[in-house]
């Protein structure tokens, strides 16, 4: 177990360290980090050829690979550490060009390791250089390898050194495939890992947009059915008014009725409200200790009064003590929403218990009914955009954008939101809310 927190600790010093070289995603372009990861690994295995090439009979490729190696380190402290990414691959791209066209002559030649070399630095240089340029280094690679090949196959003399035996130019081109199959892996990696990111960034965006659109079309429809018709039916009224005669009891029906109406336009003009002002601030809000009792006091005054007017019983055991860390208009929107639907979807003479306790650090608040329940079908629905306008005991309007204000409110505020239900039996909410550290 000791052991595998020591190589855990140290992966993770490798992978802070290794970020710090190349540069973090939010500060360097996908150009820079890799051209920062190739300087850094193109440095390193310099060090080592520039040792090898010293030790066997290559000294002057020795000495040009030293060079090539102080060069790139100078390109990437000026990407690194100064941003100026496209001078760096500029000046590293023609530096680089000019001393692999030295070294092919003093690294033996088409039987060397510098060709391999050369294909390697056309990749490198398309990954990093601006899109504009690239056609231009591909045509300067070509004609670069081939002058120099011509010029060997027409002068075979003016190759200046030759591998000494067989055993150097293995061990030659072997170092050089091992450190441009490396690059190439670690470039691939890179684009292929930030390919996936973009990708996985362009999905989120895509389901956002979905949703957006969704909501979009689900306020569309309330607000041309739902607001619209009770406006539509004070306009009738009122024509009656005018054209009709009618007796005191058929006043008195239409006005209830229309008071009825009005009423579920204006809450869910409320709900409306409050749900675009919450995505136009986002997660603003204000947190406070704020006592339960308190909190929502007005709101079950204002609610016994709905209940009493369907005669059924709100029932309220709150505990006085407890204190909670919560926005207090989100809080009291979501406690509202609970209560009427839960009113709303209970027949006459039955009952609305809301009930709190504590569980471990939360203060569970829950609002029981012995209602109409939820179906099943509706139940996947619940807390989105996608369910359907339904009717209370006595044919209240509900849109479901109530329940999808009180998901999104008390997980804003930390909390958590569940119910359980049975059709024709009744349904209980569920709130999680922090309580006070």
């Amino acid at each position: 177990m000791y052991e595998y927190i020591m190589v855990n600790s140290r992966t993770l010093n490798f992978k802070k360290h290794w970020q710090y070289l190349i540069g973090s995603n939010e500060d360097f372009s996908l150009e820079a980090r890799i051209f920062h990861c190739v300087s850094v690994i193109v440095i390193f295995s310099l060090i080592i050829l520039t040792g090898y090439n010293f030790l066997t009979t290559l000294q002057f490729a020795a000495f040009i690979s030293i060079v090539i190696c102080i060069i790139q380190a100078v390109l990437y402290y000026i990407s690194r550490f100064k941003t100026k990414l496209t001078l760096a691959t500029t000046l590293s791209a023609v530096a680089i060009n000019i001393c692999m066209g030295a070294t092919y002559f003093y690294n033996s030649g088409i039987t060397g390791s510098v060709m391999l070399l050369f294909a390697l630095t056309l990749f490198l240089i398309i990954l990093v250089i601006p899109r504009r340029q690239r056609l231009f280094w591909y045509i300067l690679n070509l004609v670069l390898v081939t002058v120099v090949v011509l010029e060997e196959y027409f002068q075979p003399n003016v190759i200046q050194q030759h591998y000494a035996n067989r055993g150097e130019m293995f061990l030659d081109i072997s170092f050089t495939y091992l450190v441009v199959v490396t690059l190439l892996y670690i470039s691939t990696v890179q684009i292929r890992l930030n390919y996936d990111e973009q990708k996985q960034i362009a999905e989120e965006k895509a389901d956002k947009l979905e949703l957006l659109n969704q909501q979009k079309d689900k306020l569309f429809s309330i607000i041309s059915h739902d607001l619209t018709g009770p406006l539509a039916s004070l306009k009738q009224y009122l024509s009656l008014l005018t054209d009709i005669e009618l007796t005191a009891h058929e006043r008195r029906v239409v006005e209830t009725d229309l008071t009825k109406s009005l009423g579920d336009a204006q809450y869910l003009l409320e709900n409306l409200l409050q749900w675009t002002k919450s995505q136009m601030e986002h997660n603003r809000m204000n947190l406070e200790l704020l006592s339960l009792r308190q909190l929502i006091g007005q709101t079950i005054k204002m609610f016994d009064q709905v209940a009493a007017s369907k005669n059924i019983k709100l029932i309220v055991n709150i505990d006085e003590h407890l204190i909670l860390n919560a926005d207090r208009n989100m809080f009291q929107a979501v406690v509202r929403n609970l209560l009427n639907n839960a009113i709303k979807f209970t027949y006459a003479k039955g009952k609305v218990e809301l009930k709190s306790w504590v569980e471990d650090d939360y203060c569970i608040i829950s609002v029981r009914d012995n209602g109409t329940g939820i179906s099943e079908e509706k139940q996947a629905k619940l807390f989105t955009m996608n369910i359907a306008s339904s009717y209370g005991t006595e044919l209240e309007k509900g849109t479901g954008l109530g329940l999808m204000l009180c998901k999104d409110f008390t997980e804003k505020q930390g909390g958590k939101i569940w119910f359980e239900s049975l059709p024709d039996s009744g349904t209980t909410f569920y709130v999680a809310m922090p309580l006070s550290t």
